[in-house]
C-alpha cells in the first residue's frame, strides 16, 4: 500500500492527465490542492468526460442530419465574418501587450524576458430559454473554451500577422463540419473550424442559433522566471 505522500502524488499525476490546458496553468491550479480536493477534482473530471462524450454524440447526430439551405449559408457567412472582427479585437490586445512588454524589457525590466500572452474565448447563451433548453446550453457553454490569438517568447517564432493567424497557411478551413459542396467558395477562418470541430460540442444546428456578439474573451498573461537548469 502506498504511503500518504505517494498516494497524493499518484492522485496528482492522475489529475494532471485529465487536463488539456498548458502545463504551466495546470501546475498553478493543482499545486496547493489537498487530497480531498484532488479526489473531488478527479470525480468532477470523470463526470465532465461523460458529459463531453454525450455532447460529442449529439453533435455528430445533428451534423449528420443537417441540410444546408441558402438562409443557413447566409447565417454562416455573417457569423464567420463577425467572429473575424471579435478575434481581431483579441489579436490587437495581444499585439499591444507585446509591444508594451518589449518597451519595458528595453528599459531594463527583466521581468519581461520570458512571457506568454494567451487569449481565451467562450460563448454565453441567451437568457430566458425554456428550462430544458437552458440546461443544454449550460452544458455546451461549460464544456466549450477556445484559445484565440497568442504569443510566447519561448517558442522562438515571431508574432504572425492577423491574417496568418486566422487563415493558417492562407487557406480556407472548409473542413468538417464545413466540408459540404454547398459551401464551396466560402472562405472560413481557422477559429470557425476550432469552435465547431476541435471542441466536439456545438453542432451546426447550434450554430444557426448562436450570435457572435455573445462571445466573451479574456487575456491570460504569464511572466516566466525560469531556473538556471531550465535555460
Amino acid at each position: 500500500m502506498a504511503n500518504p505522500i505517494e498516494k497524493k502524488q499518484m492522485l496528482l499525476d492522475a489529475l494532471k492527465r485529465t487536463f488539456t490546458q498548458p502545463e504551466d496553468i495546470v501546475k498553478k491550479y493543482i499545486k496547493n490542492l489537498d487530497e480531498h480536493e484532488i479526489v473531488k477534482a478527479l470525480r468532477e473530471s470523470a463526470e465532465s468526460k461523460r458529459l463531453k462524450e454525450k455532447l460529442e454524440r449529439r453533435q455528430q447526430k445533428h451534423n449528420d442530419k443537417f441540410v444546408w439551405t441558402p438562409e443557413k449559408i447566409e447565417h454562416l457567412r455573417k457569423f464567420n465574418d463577425a467572429l473575424w472582427f471579435r478575434y481581431k479585437e483579441a489579436y490587437d490586445e495581444v499585439l499591444r501587450l507585446k509591444i508594451d512588454f518589449e518597451k519595458r524589457l528595453a528599459a531594463g525590466d527583466k521581468n519581461y524576458e520570458s512571457y506568454t500572452i494567451k487569449t481565451e474565448f467562450w460563448y454565453n447563451h441567451e437568457d430566458g430559454l425554456p428550462e430544458k433548453e437552458s440546461e443544454l446550453w449550460e452544458e455546451l457553454c461549460d464544456e466549450s473554451v477556445f484559445w484565440g490569438p497568442s504569443f510566447g517568447t519561448r517558442n522562438g517564432r515571431p508574432l504572425r500577422s492577423f491574417e496568418e493567424e486566422m487563415l493558417e497557411d492562407n487557406h480556407s478551413w472548409n473542413e468538417y463540419p464545413f466540408n459540404a459542396p454547398e459551401l464551396d467558395g466560402l472562405c472560413l477562418h481557422y477559429y470557425m473550424h476550432d469552435i465547431f470541430n476541435h471542441n466536439h460540442t456545438y453542432s451546426l444546428e447550434d450554430l444557426m442559433k448562436m450570435k457572435p456578439e455573445n462571445f466573451s474573451w479574456q487575456v491570460n498573461i504569464c511572466l516566466e522566471h525560469w531556473g538556471a537548469s531550465c535555460r
